[in-house]
């Protein structure tokens, strides 16, 4: 949904990866959950997949550090607006989405309370200025990171592509959440825009994941969720595996290095 991001578009593209027996993983994962920061709504702002890095490098800090149910404003809840214009690392990326969360390997982040993402002004106007450089970029203080990596999944077509995926790819996402105990970046386009979640869990026997702007109808009663963690300032969405299906091209696991 960014406009602004030079886009490399991945043809058909799949790379290999070992998928266990989707009978051998357990029903629900959840473990990730508790490491959830809501992000900042970013209604128009077109950020989404910063959003998302940003999302998911929260969630392995707070892993790292035994931080249960942090809080915004916290010490681990960390700008988008830093992520938004930090240079790009010397890690290179294996799909174009990765870029962003890759940044982090430049080994430092600035807290969301010292830089601040708000779209919205006191007067509830638009603020654009959230693309540009904060006043403050230079002299904010700086945290450590640990180093990261990215494991891409899949990549089908392009980040416009629909109903290019099926429940081979729904399992390839919940065994990466288990066996790596990492957020998953998955990109899709939900309506006529791509954007960009993170996916946190599953839970194979929910019946209540919503469709998002498919039909409510499309998703009624069928079974299995993921856990989203999406940009519009709530902390999780449950999404039907239906919605996954029809409406996401691309997946990567976000991790810590080894």
């Amino acid at each position: 949904m960014t406009s602004f991001l030079k886009v490399v578009f991945c043809s058909a593209l799949t790379l290999s990866f070992s998928v266990a027996n989707a009978a051998h993983l357990p029903s629900s994962f959840r473990a990730l959950n508790d490491y959830v920061i809501p992000s900042p709504n970013q209604s128009e702002a077109g950020t989404c997949a910063f959003m998302a890095a940003t999302g998911a490098m929260e969630i392995l800090l707070n892993k790292k550090l035994g931080i249960h149910h942090p809080v915004v404003g916290g010490e681990t809840d960390l700008s988008e607006r830093f992520t938004i214009v930090s240079p790009a690392s010397n890690t290179v990326p294996k799909a174009w989405y990765e870029e962003m969360f890759l940044k982090f390997n430049n080994g430092v982040a600035v807290l969301f309370k010292d830089m601040p993402f708000e779209f919205y002004t006191e007067n509830g106007d638009q603020d654009f200025g959230v693309w540009g450089m904060p006043s403050n970029y230079l002299t904010a203080p700086r945290i450590k990171l640990p180093p990261v990596e990215t494991v891409l999944l899949f990549s089908l077509g392009n980040q416009y592509s629909r109903l290019v995926l099926d429940q081979s790819h729904v399992e390839m996402v919940k065994a990466a959440l288990v066996k790596y105990q990492s957020p998953v970046i998955a990109v899709g386009n939900d309506e006529e825009f791509w954007h960009v979640v993170v996916i946190t869990g599953y839970d194979d026997n929910a019946e209540d994941g919503t469709c998002y702007e498919l039909a409510s109808t499309v998703c009624k009663g069928k079974k299995g969720i993921f856990f989203v963690r999406d940009s519009f300032g709530t902390r999780l969405e449950k999404r039907s595996y239906e919605w996954f299906i029809r409406r996401q091209n691309s997946a990567s696991v976000a991790k810590l290095a080894d």
